[in-house]
């Protein structure tokens, strides 16, 4: 057998190997072309990749030219809509779109071409939307109880005025976009909005066709001998297009029974609820509702049922919530909460809180491959400072859950600031080239305001699945 040492050697040679063999480059139909050309391909690229395949393939420096003046002549919408676009514009005294772009070419090939300008996304992306606001991560190596990780280098590339953020790893010897989120006031997530329906809920039944509701629950900050409780639920947006019919109004009854084991009367709560958008199953999988209860300490059974108008599809989803336990602690963190945007554009009021105009809930923490997605714990008992002040630092790092390896990206070191003793921890967390498979967040907190606890204040633990890429 082996010893571990020549293990690491083995593994560190064919990283390296594997390494060398992925710097080899692809070709690209435009590898033929003039330089010139090849400016002209990479703006064309940027709007539509077959208007330049088209380009490149034209055979003749005449075709290319007739073919580059009938594209400026009728440019994508696409092209239209871009940040600073001269096509937006008026006319005079702003350079004409194709001088406009073969500057941002230029530009792009002098920041990021030097070693695969044909193959690298970050060109394109630079073309269309101009300078981002720029993250990176470079190179280095992980260590592990057997092994030495090697770590592609990485970027997150945010455009706040489009409300636009991509994500790229170095693949070989170029940068490729793996994911993609908006936020903002350009985003719109799907929900579960309230309305006026004048008509008593269908009765709920056990061979009703299933809804495939989710259902979350979070524990947050006490309330004197009460606790705040967020419930979270979903609708599959598979599902909605599967009852519903387009340019039909989806109706769905929810109804939410809190009953408490020990004190207290029980709380219902029942509305309609409509989702008005044309469902995007490409960013998130539900449509989704939020409310949130301040409970007395007790342990709770919360249920909520779903069904539709016409009662054919229904859900049922039962939940125990422990609060005395949680109340006897006193502990410092609340649970972690999931979501798949956190930010301060206003959607709904059943999504707004104090500290941010709108938080979507996740329900269900699954993501897929490159997607993004949001954490959110509160931090309780925090020192303050002369001035009622609290500083904490939170450090972050991502696990595979069964190998117990590392994430390909560096952990993010957080500040919280704020008046009081209650900090919110906040974390987008970059799923980026990650294998699907479970992993582990975990996050640490050092209280610095309190010189008499250098060690750490908090450690919480949270999962999340990594779902292939469709």
């Amino acid at each position: 057998m082996k010893s571990a040492a020549s293990c690491l050697r083995l593994s560190l040679c064919l990283g390296f190997l594997l390494l060398a063999c992925s710097q080899v480059r692809h070709l690209s139909p435009a590898d033929s072309l003039s330089d010139e050309d090849r400016l002209n391909y990479l703006v064309l690229a940027a709007f539509s990749p077959d208007a330049a395949k088209q380009y490149a393939t034209a055979g003749s420096a005449q075709n290319r030219a007739d073919f580059l003046d009938w594209f400026w002549k009728n440019p994508p919408p696409g092209l239209q809509s871009t940040p600073d676009s001269p096509l937006t514009r008026p006319s005079s005294p702003l350079p004409s779109p194709s001088s406009f772009y073969r500057q941002r070419a230029l530009q792009a090939r002098s920041y990021f071409g030097t070693t695969d300008l044909l193959n690298d996304d970050r060109v394109l992306t630079y073309i269309r939307y101009g300078p981002a606001r720029r993250e990176q991560y470079e190179t280095r190596f992980i260590e592990t109880e057997t092994s030495r990780i090697f770590v592609n280098p990485a970027e997150i590339w945010s455009y706040d005025s489009i409300g636009r953020q991509l994500d790229f790893v170095r693949t070989g010897t170029a940068y490729k976009i793996v994911g993609e989120s908006k936020y903002g006031p350009h985003a719109v997530m799907p929900a579960l909005e309230p309305v006026d329906f004048s008509r008593l809920a269908p009765a709920f039944t056990n061979d009703a066709r299933p809804l495939g509701l989710e259902v979350s629950l979070g524990r947050l900050g006490q309330h004197g001998d009460s606790v705040e409780v967020e419930l979270a639920f979903g609708i599959p947006l598979r599902t909605i297009l599967a009852e519903f019919p387009p340019q039909s109004r989806p109706l769905v009854s929810v109804r939410i029974d809190l009953v408490p084991r020990a004190k207290g009367t029980p709380a219902h709560r029942s509305t309609w609820l409509t989702y008005a958008m044309p469902p995007d199953t490409t960013a998130v999988d539900f449509a989704v509702g939020r409310e949130v209860f301040i409970r007395p300490a007790d342990i709770y059974s919360f249920s909520v049922t779903a069904v539709t108008v016409d009662g054919q599809a229904a859900s049922r989803k039962v939940q125990d919530l422990n609060l005395i336990d949680y109340a006897r602690r006193n502990q410092p963190v609340s649970d972690v909460l999931f979501y798949s945007l956190v930010d301060s554009t206003y959607q709904s009021s059943q999504f707004d809180r104090p500290d941010w105009a709108r938080v979507i809930p996740l329900v269900s923490p699954r993501v897929r491959s490159g997607q993004s997605f949001y954490v959110l714990y509160e931090i309780y008992h925090l020192s303050q400072d002369s001035a009622g002040n609290h500083n904490a630092q939170v450090n972050y790092e991502l696990v595979q859950r069964e190998t117990r390896e590392k994430a390909v990206l560096p952990a993010p070191r957080r500040y919280i600031t704020g008046m009081g003793s209650t900090g919110v921890a906040v974390e987008r967390v970059h799923t980026m080239d990650l294998k699907p498979g479970p992993y582990l967040l975990i996050s640490r907190v050092r209280d610095l305001a309190d010189a008499s606890r250098p060690s750490e204040h908090a450690s919480v633990t949270a999962e999340f699945e990594i779902l292939p890429r469709r």
